[in-house]
């Protein structure tokens, strides 16, 4: 009994200790942590608009190109010349997609579209959301949603070749860019949610 009482009082103050010790890390590296995510949100925001910020100051570079607007609970950053970025989030076929997407001022082209994290299937899903693949939405309007279409069949300039394997990826991120540029052009427009 005695043993076992000795036991559970170590294993308590262990425990305490380290406890003690993950809050202390947290507390010290939260601060640090939230400024990296602030500055990788900044170069989304930039390089979606077309904002170029290599070796220089991305604080700088965004104050002087980039205002953060709140309507009600959405962000939205809008630059000097009155196009628009917000984050997009959704759910793709395997797990979350997020990232961020400019629209020019007609709030119907995309300007550009940065994906930060997502878990598809690498060579399949993954190729939906290649850097290469998002530069084909260059230019693509939401008329009044983006299509996705066969790979090759695209004429109308709200569709978009979808990627033969990638389908359900495809579907996914579809949804997501349509349900989020609705949802943000309502708070823009001040229409509510």
């Amino acid at each position: 009994m005695k043993d076992t009482m000795k036991m559970i009082v170590f294993v308590l103050v262990l425990g305490a200790a380290w406890t003690s010790l993950l809050v202390v890390v947290d507390q010290k590296t939260k601060p640090l942590i939230d400024a990296y995510e602030e500055e990788m949100v900044r170069k989304s925001v930039l390089e979606t608009l077309g904002v170029r910020c290599e070796g220089q100051d991305v604080a700088q570079v965004f104050e002087q190109n980039v205002e953060k607007v709140k309507f009600g609970e959405k962000t939205v950053y809008k630059s000097k010349a009155g196009d628009v970025v917000f984050e997009i989030k959704g759910s793709g076929s395997q797990g979350p997609i997020s990232g961020v997407m400019a629209l020019e001022k007609d709030l119907a082209t995309i300007k550009g579209i940065k994906i930060v994290n997502n878990v598809e299937t690498p060579g399949l899903g993954t190729r939906v959301l290649a850097k290469e693949n998002l530069e084909k939405l260059k230019g693509k309007k939401f008329q009044p949603t983006l299509m996705f279409v066969a790979e090759g069949k695209a004429k109308e300039v709200c569709e978009v070749d979808g990627i033969t394997g990638a389908t359900l990826t495809g579907n996914a991120f579809r949804k997501i860019l349509n349900e989020e540029r609705e949802a943000y052009v309502k708070a823009i427009r001040g229409e509510g949610e």
